[in-house]
């Protein structure tokens, strides 16, 4: 049995997504590496597999309770007694466990971990810092290198200074980055009501703030109405919410 509390910490903290750059990097490395460091994340990930699967255990057992009823008594019968919706229901019995043990929907945070990439940098402080503040241009470069403590700092402010959309979608991905899942819905939140241009961009982070919170049908929603665009996001929506769904 592991017995290394602070390698059982780490691993708690990396299932549940709550660790830093640093400390994904140090998971990723001792994952090609360290075997029963391997072992020990591939157990909790599979505890936490059982634990959601057992959710639906419930409804799943009376399915197949159904099932065993249904088809008892179609055995039990003459077949010269049988009628053709006997044996349909039965198989719609079965075919409603099989689509239920399909459905489960896969664990948020790990679809968190895989689906958010923090936005681009689309402004070049390189190019445009004769026309720009020393304090945002700083934050934008801090941004650019990633490093989103200082970014969000200096991003707020320049926001506060003067308010763009570009800054404030910046902002949220930054909070978001660094757990800050709170502040940064509210970013996305006031992007969305109070500009047009990157709207549709903040919907998606949004969406992937509420699956980082756990809140799936907001998140559901977001990304069934973002799949409905023509925006290049519309695919990985598609894609996403078929996996939360």
């Amino acid at each position: 049995m592991y017995s290394d509390e602070s390698d059982i910490t780490l691993v708690e903290r990396y299932v549940d997504a709550e660790l830093d750059d640093v400390g994904m990097q140090e998971v990723s490395s001792r994952l090609e590496t360290d075997e029963p460091f391997k072992a020990l994340v591939d157990r909790e990930q599979l505890l936490i597999q059982v634990i959601r699967y057992q959710g639906h255990h419930d409804k799943l057992q009376y399915l197949k309770r159904m099932e065993r009823h249904l088809l008892h008594n179609v055995h039990r019968a003459s077949p010269s007694s049988l009628r053709p919706w006997h044996y349909q229901v039965a198989a719609a019995v079965a075919l409603i466990i099989a689509i239920a043990w399909l459905s489960v929907p896969e664990d948020p945070n790990k679809l968190f971990r895989a689906y958010f990439k923090p936005y681009p940098n689309a402004f070049e402080p390189g190019v445009r810092s004769l026309h720009e503040g020393t304090q945002r241009r700083q934050a934008l470069q801090a941004y650019e290198l990633g490093d989103y403590e200082t970014a969000v700092g200096g991003l707020q402010q320049s926001y506060n200074d003067h308010p763009e959309p570009g800054l404030l979608l910046l902002l949220g991905n930054a909070n978001l980055t660094l757990g800050h899942v709170q502040e940064a819905e509210e970013n996305f939140i006031l992007l969305i009501k109070n500009y047009d241009d990157l709207d549709l961009q903040a919907k998606w982070y949004l969406s992937l703030c509420y699956l980082k919170n756990g809140d799936l049908e907001r998140a559901k929603n977001m990304l069934k109405e973002l799949g409905e665009t023509e925006i290049s996001y519309a695919s990985k929506a598609k894609e996403l919410f078929e996996k939360v769904n």
